[in-house]
């Protein structure tokens, strides 16, 4: 009943509903940010830079209140001769000689770090990088996890610590935050993997091969993280596609212009920033567009930077993970979980999840082990009321999901629906309970992106605005999640013809 096992069940014209108010919706709410542009300027707390001197760019001051932004593209501007050092290197190497693919992951970034930063700086990620290597030595995975709350906990009262910060500078303290946070779960991929792993494997587990792990440049500080498994399975001998790695570095590059153009003419990361900004548009029904497009903003800042860590690990062999989904495809939140950062799912499941329960286990254990992992989840992206909140309610969505998924999967339910609605009525009345789920899901995500107070406020905007928005809304997002579905289907469909 999850799927629509026959497109043809529901009409053209429904059909066409379906992805004309999804669209509608879409263009008009984006319309409507636009035409706040001028109000948001001049509104600001702060004064947005000048736009790009290309006109008509020029016409216009651009957005760079995302700071994740700013300083990625900071990052990149610093950074850039290193990574083409590294496609050079990995070129030579992989040409004459792939068995030392590792040591040239080493040494470029070891002539990256040392030359950029501060000796403080340097002595906290060697000494990070190290103690996993140590602890791995012991067989014993309380004692990952015990050094791993003491490097999460050392983070946390870095980004407090006032001198360090001045002493190295916003733009080092940044890099060095984000990279210890990789590095932990890098750490505990490979010391967790190592202590599981066949008597006959571990010949996979020596230094030089961690080494080259932890301190692989184009994903060391903004991603995606890979797991050890995939790193170990990389296919030194593989000839090199340099026509699908520029392919993968333009898709990043024109993902990143696209994004950066449109910020001159629609002021999305700073609404999230500022409730004040979200409030001037017309009604709460368009209110929600924005939530809508902080996620669309946000999908596409992972698309970049993932992406560009994603063409070089193809390009040195490593089965990296899939680009995230767009988030407009996206209607259960565990799908959200699955697809939109696969690395990252891949970790929270193997290492804490599966850890903790299996596939047999009751469905307190189940839960108990989804809590203990967004507990895990809070902790790492750091301890605010913000990032608490989102991980509750995404606990709550997915245990949520879960006891709907497997209500409307019981013979029962099946018949009844089958009986008295029929094949397409079924579908429908799934579509319409499942909705229920989907808007606190995608309303919990703003909480994250934009942070307490404008998710408080959409949220109350969702719930609290009267019947007749909560079913406009409702009705919207029902559209949205046929549309999901039918695209989904789709995308199945083609999958399976080229299995075949």
């Amino acid at each position: 009943m999850s799927r629509l096992p026959d497109r043809s069940l529901l009409t053209r014209c429904e059909i066409f509903v379906y992805f004309g108010v999804y669209i509608a919706y879409i263009v008009v709410g984006l319309y409507k940010i636009y035409g706040l542009r001028d109000h948001i300027s001049n509104e600001a707390k702060f004064q947005f830079p000048e736009g790009w001197r290309l006109y008509p760019f020029s016409q216009r001051r651009r957005d760079d209140s995302n700071d994740e932004l700013e300083n990625f593209g900071d990052f990149i501007a610093s950074f850039w001769p290193f990574y083409l050092l590294h496609a050079v290197v990995q070129g030579f190497i992989r040409w004459k000689c792939p068995r030392l693919q590792c040591l040239g992951f080493i040494g470029v970034c070891a002539l990256a770090l040392s030359v950029s930063l501060d000796w403080s700086s340097m002595v906290l990620l060697v000494t990070l990088i190290a103690t996993y290597y140590l602890v791995s030595l012991f067989s014993l995975k309380f004692l990952v996890w015990l050094l791993s709350a003491g490097w999460i906990l050392c983070i946390n009262v870095m980004q407090k610590n006032a001198w360090w910060t001045d002493r190295v500078g916003y733009t080092e303290y940044v890099l060095v935050i984000v990279t210890m946070s990789w590095s932990v779960l890098r750490g505990c991929s490979y010391s967790l993997s190592k202590m599981g792993a066949k008597q006959e494997d571990l010949t996979r587990y020596s230094l030089v091969q961690y080494l080259g792990y932890a301190m692989y440049f184009p994903c060391l500080t903004y991603g995606p993280i890979i797991s050890y498994q995939r790193f170990a399975a990389r296919r030194e001998d593989e000839e090199q596609n340099w026509l699908r790695f520029v392919g993968g570095l333009l898709r990043s590059a024109i993902w990143w212009l696209v994004m950066q153009c449109a910020l001159h003419y629609f002021y999305i990361h700073y609404m999230s920033r500022d409730v004040r900004m979200v409030e001037m548009m017309d009604s709460v029904f368009w209110q929600h567009s924005a939530g809508y497009f902080m996620g669309q903003f946000f999908f596409l800042y992972y698309v970049v930077t993932y992406g560009l860590g994603i063409a070089f690990a193809v390009q040195d062999g490593i089965p990296a993970p899939n680009r995230p989904r767009c988030i407009g495809r996206i209607h259960f939140y565990s799908d959200m979980w699955k697809y939109f950062d696969e690395g990252l799912y891949e970790f929270l499941f193997q290492h804490i999840y599966a850890e903790l329960c299996g596939k047999r286990s009751s469905a307190a254990a189940k839960f108990g082990a989804t809590a203990l992992t967004f507990a895990f989840v809070f902790v790492w992206h750091g301890c605010y009321t913000y990032v608490l909140i989102w991980s509750i309610l995404n606990f709550l969505c997915l245990a949520a999901e879960k006891v709907f998924k497997t209500f409307t999967a019981m013979p029962e339910y099946q018949r009844w629906t089958q009986r008295h609605l029929g094949a397409v009525g079924a579908q429908r009345l799934y579509a319409i309970l499942a909705t229920q789920l989907f808007i606190p899901a995608a309303f919990s995500n703003v909480y994250f992106i934009g942070g307490q107070e404008i998710g408080d406020f959409l949220m109350r905007g969702a719930y609290l605005s009267g019947v007749g928005n909560y079913v406009a809304l409702c009705f919207c997002s029902y559209c949205f999640f046929q549309c999901s579905e039918l695209l989904l289907t789709k995308s199945d469909g083609r999958s399976k013809t080229k299995t075949f």
